[in-house]
């Protein structure tokens, strides 16, 4: 198992990735340098790193498909896993899962990067199997449900700076991408940032 990191600000190129262990306390800060740049953000239960975050739980628990500052995201088993404590924009998806090699395939485009691929290597080092990756919160991410139910996504409203920020409730691995998919970002792909803070006033 690899160890936390605290205090420094990482910068993720466009279309990559990286995997980090938060002990319990600790915050995942993550900025958006440039604007409109959505970043994935896949987390496990370190104790049981099979056990990933579950969109269907946390929009059960939470009654609602809105991430705001307070809600907690639920791994599958049901465990609190983190708890939104910043967010600058108030934007972000749960129903959608990460970009994957297969998606960019039906729409024509084939070895795109992806965030599924760069979620599954940046994991394996803690453990994480790649049939695990297949749900993230998808920070800054404006996805709409127009009538009869179609989903349309839509330019991220985050600006140069914004910010949002998860406090681990238990130790937790979490993989961490500067989204791959041009259509997401607005047409480019740009870098992320991101740091852990030893805890949250």
């Amino acid at each position: 198992m690899g160890v936390s990191v605290s205090g420094a600000q990482v910068e993720l190129a466009p279309q990559t990735g990286a995997a980090l262990l938060l002990r319990r306390g600790q915050v995942l800060r993550i900025v958006d340098p440039r604007g409109e740049q959505v970043a994935d953000v896949a987390l496990f239960d370190a104790a049981r790193p099979h056990d990933g975050f579950s969109s269907g739980r946390t929009i059960d628990y939470n009654e609602s498909i809105r991430i705001r500052c307070g809600d907690t995201l639920y791994s599958n088993a049901g465990t609190a896993l983190a708890r939104v404590v910043e967010d600058t924009v108030g934007v972000h998806d749960v129903l959608l899962s990460p970009c994957s090699e297969a998606m960019f395939e039906r729409r024509g485009e084939y070895h795109h990067r992806s965030c599924h691929a760069n979620l599954v290597g940046a994991l394996a080092p803690f453990g994480v199997d790649e049939g695990a990756v297949t749900a993230t919160l998808n920070v800054f991410m404006d996805v709409r449900i127009g009538a009869g139910g179609r989903v349309t996504i839509h330019p991220p409203p985050s600006r140069a700076g914004d910010r949002f920020a998860l406090q681990a409730l238990t130790d937790t691995i979490a993989g961490i991408t500067a989204c791959s998919s041009e259509l997401t970002n607005n047409g480019s792909c740009k870098p992320v940032v991101y740091e852990v803070l030893p805890s949250w006033n």
